[in-house]
């Protein structure tokens, strides 16, 4: 299964738009959001994802409320750390990395802006980095190939 994975994307409308093509042509089957939105007018665009969409919240997530109906028409949003289980593989999706008390196939985490794919004892984290390019200047997403058990980061402002 592909996974398209994305976090910090605080607002910026151009850097979603792009990351929801970039996922709607690479046909991923999944995407998952690592928390940061920050105001529910920027999460509506997630609707145009043609596969199903869950997320966490961030620590610039403001709007929970608000968060919650916007992207309840869509997708589903949870607090932060969510464990799921998705194509037989445990998954842990959070905003800040912290070590589990127990192992999961994959940490899904935000927060940093800094892209990194690490392979630990614990599972193998994947930061997407940030979406919006406002702290390190690159736009990046992941994808997660869950049957390859491989991850790659991809900047959107090169695909």
């Amino acid at each position: 299964m592909k996974i398209g994975i994305l976090s910090d994307t605080h607002n910026n409308i151009d850097k979603i738009c792009r990351a929801i093509d970039f996922f709607n042509l690479r046909q991923v089957e999944f995407v998952l959001h690592a928390g940061d939105f920050s105001f529910p007018e920027s999460a509506k665009y997630f609707s145009k994802l043609e596969m199903p969409f869950l997320a966490v919240f961030g620590n610039n997530d403001f709007d929970y409320y608000g968060l919650t109906k916007t992207i309840e028409k869509f997708g589903n949003i949870y607090e932060p750390p969510y464990e799921f289980v998705l194509d037989n593989k445990s998954f842990l999706l959070t905003h800040h990395l912290y070590t589990p008390s127990k192992k999961f196939d994959y940490i899904i985490y935000g927060h940093t802006h800094k892209p990194s794919i690490v392979k630990t004892s614990n599972g193998t984290l994947i930061n997407p980095g940030e979406t919006t390019n406002r702290r390190y200047g690159r736009s990046t997403v992941a994808v997660l190939d869950t049957t390859a058990n491989r991850a790659e980061i991809f900047d959107l402002d090169l695909e």
